[in-house]
């Protein structure tokens, strides 16, 4: 992902295209690496079927509890208590993680179908070629920006990984 946003921000951004120049290279690279995108999942999926088919259940499955899980932002700003049931079994994932998937799947598979005009831009009209190219630019930056939140709720919000086990590990109580 890395690879894409960067080698796509060179091409677009003119400044950035003239400092590295190379435009070739450049979009040779971006393909590859869209190419490695798309081929990756089915590799995967190929490779380690049983997994993928459990990863996939697991993330396909909206229950209650998911959609609770939206409404507790609102219940805080309701001065309401959010009720957790201790015997209630945690999913694999959190509703924002399923929504997180599906707006990563949907987005990555628009930014697929849009970069086909661009990429073959003598088979279709200017005018087509031109929105491809603006919605591929928009779907790239609302995903840099799905990203970019997923890492920061994943890493450093309050229940992240880096934060959250700092503050549980500043909560042992002491041994003496």
């Amino acid at each position: 992902m890395a690879v894409l946003v960067l080698t796509g921000a060179v091409m677009y951004v003119p400044a950035l295209s003239q400092v590295v120049g190379q435009r070739f290279w450049v979009r040779a690279l971006h393909l590859a690496a869209a190419a490695a995108t798309a081929a990756a999942p089915a590799v995967v999926a190929v490779w380690r079927w049983p997994e993928v088919s459990s990863v996939e259940r697991h993330l396909a499955f909206w229950g209650r509890q998911d959609f609770g899980w939206f409404t507790q932002p609102w219940q805080v700003f309701r001065n309401r208590e959010i009720s957790v049931d201790p015997k209630q079994e945690q999913a694999r994932f959190n509703a924002g993680q399923k929504l997180f998937a599906v707006l990563a799947a949907v987005a990555l598979t628009a930014l697929l179908l849009t970069g086909v005009p661009m990429y073959w831009w003598d088979r279709f009209s200017a005018e087509v070629v031109a929105r491809a190219r603006d919605l591929h630019v928009l779907l790239a930056m609302a995903l840099v920006a799905l990203l970019a939140g997923h890492v920061y709720l994943g890493l450093l919000s309050p229940y992240g990984l880096l934060v959250g086990r700092r503050r549980a590990a500043s909560e042992r109580p002491v041994r003496h």
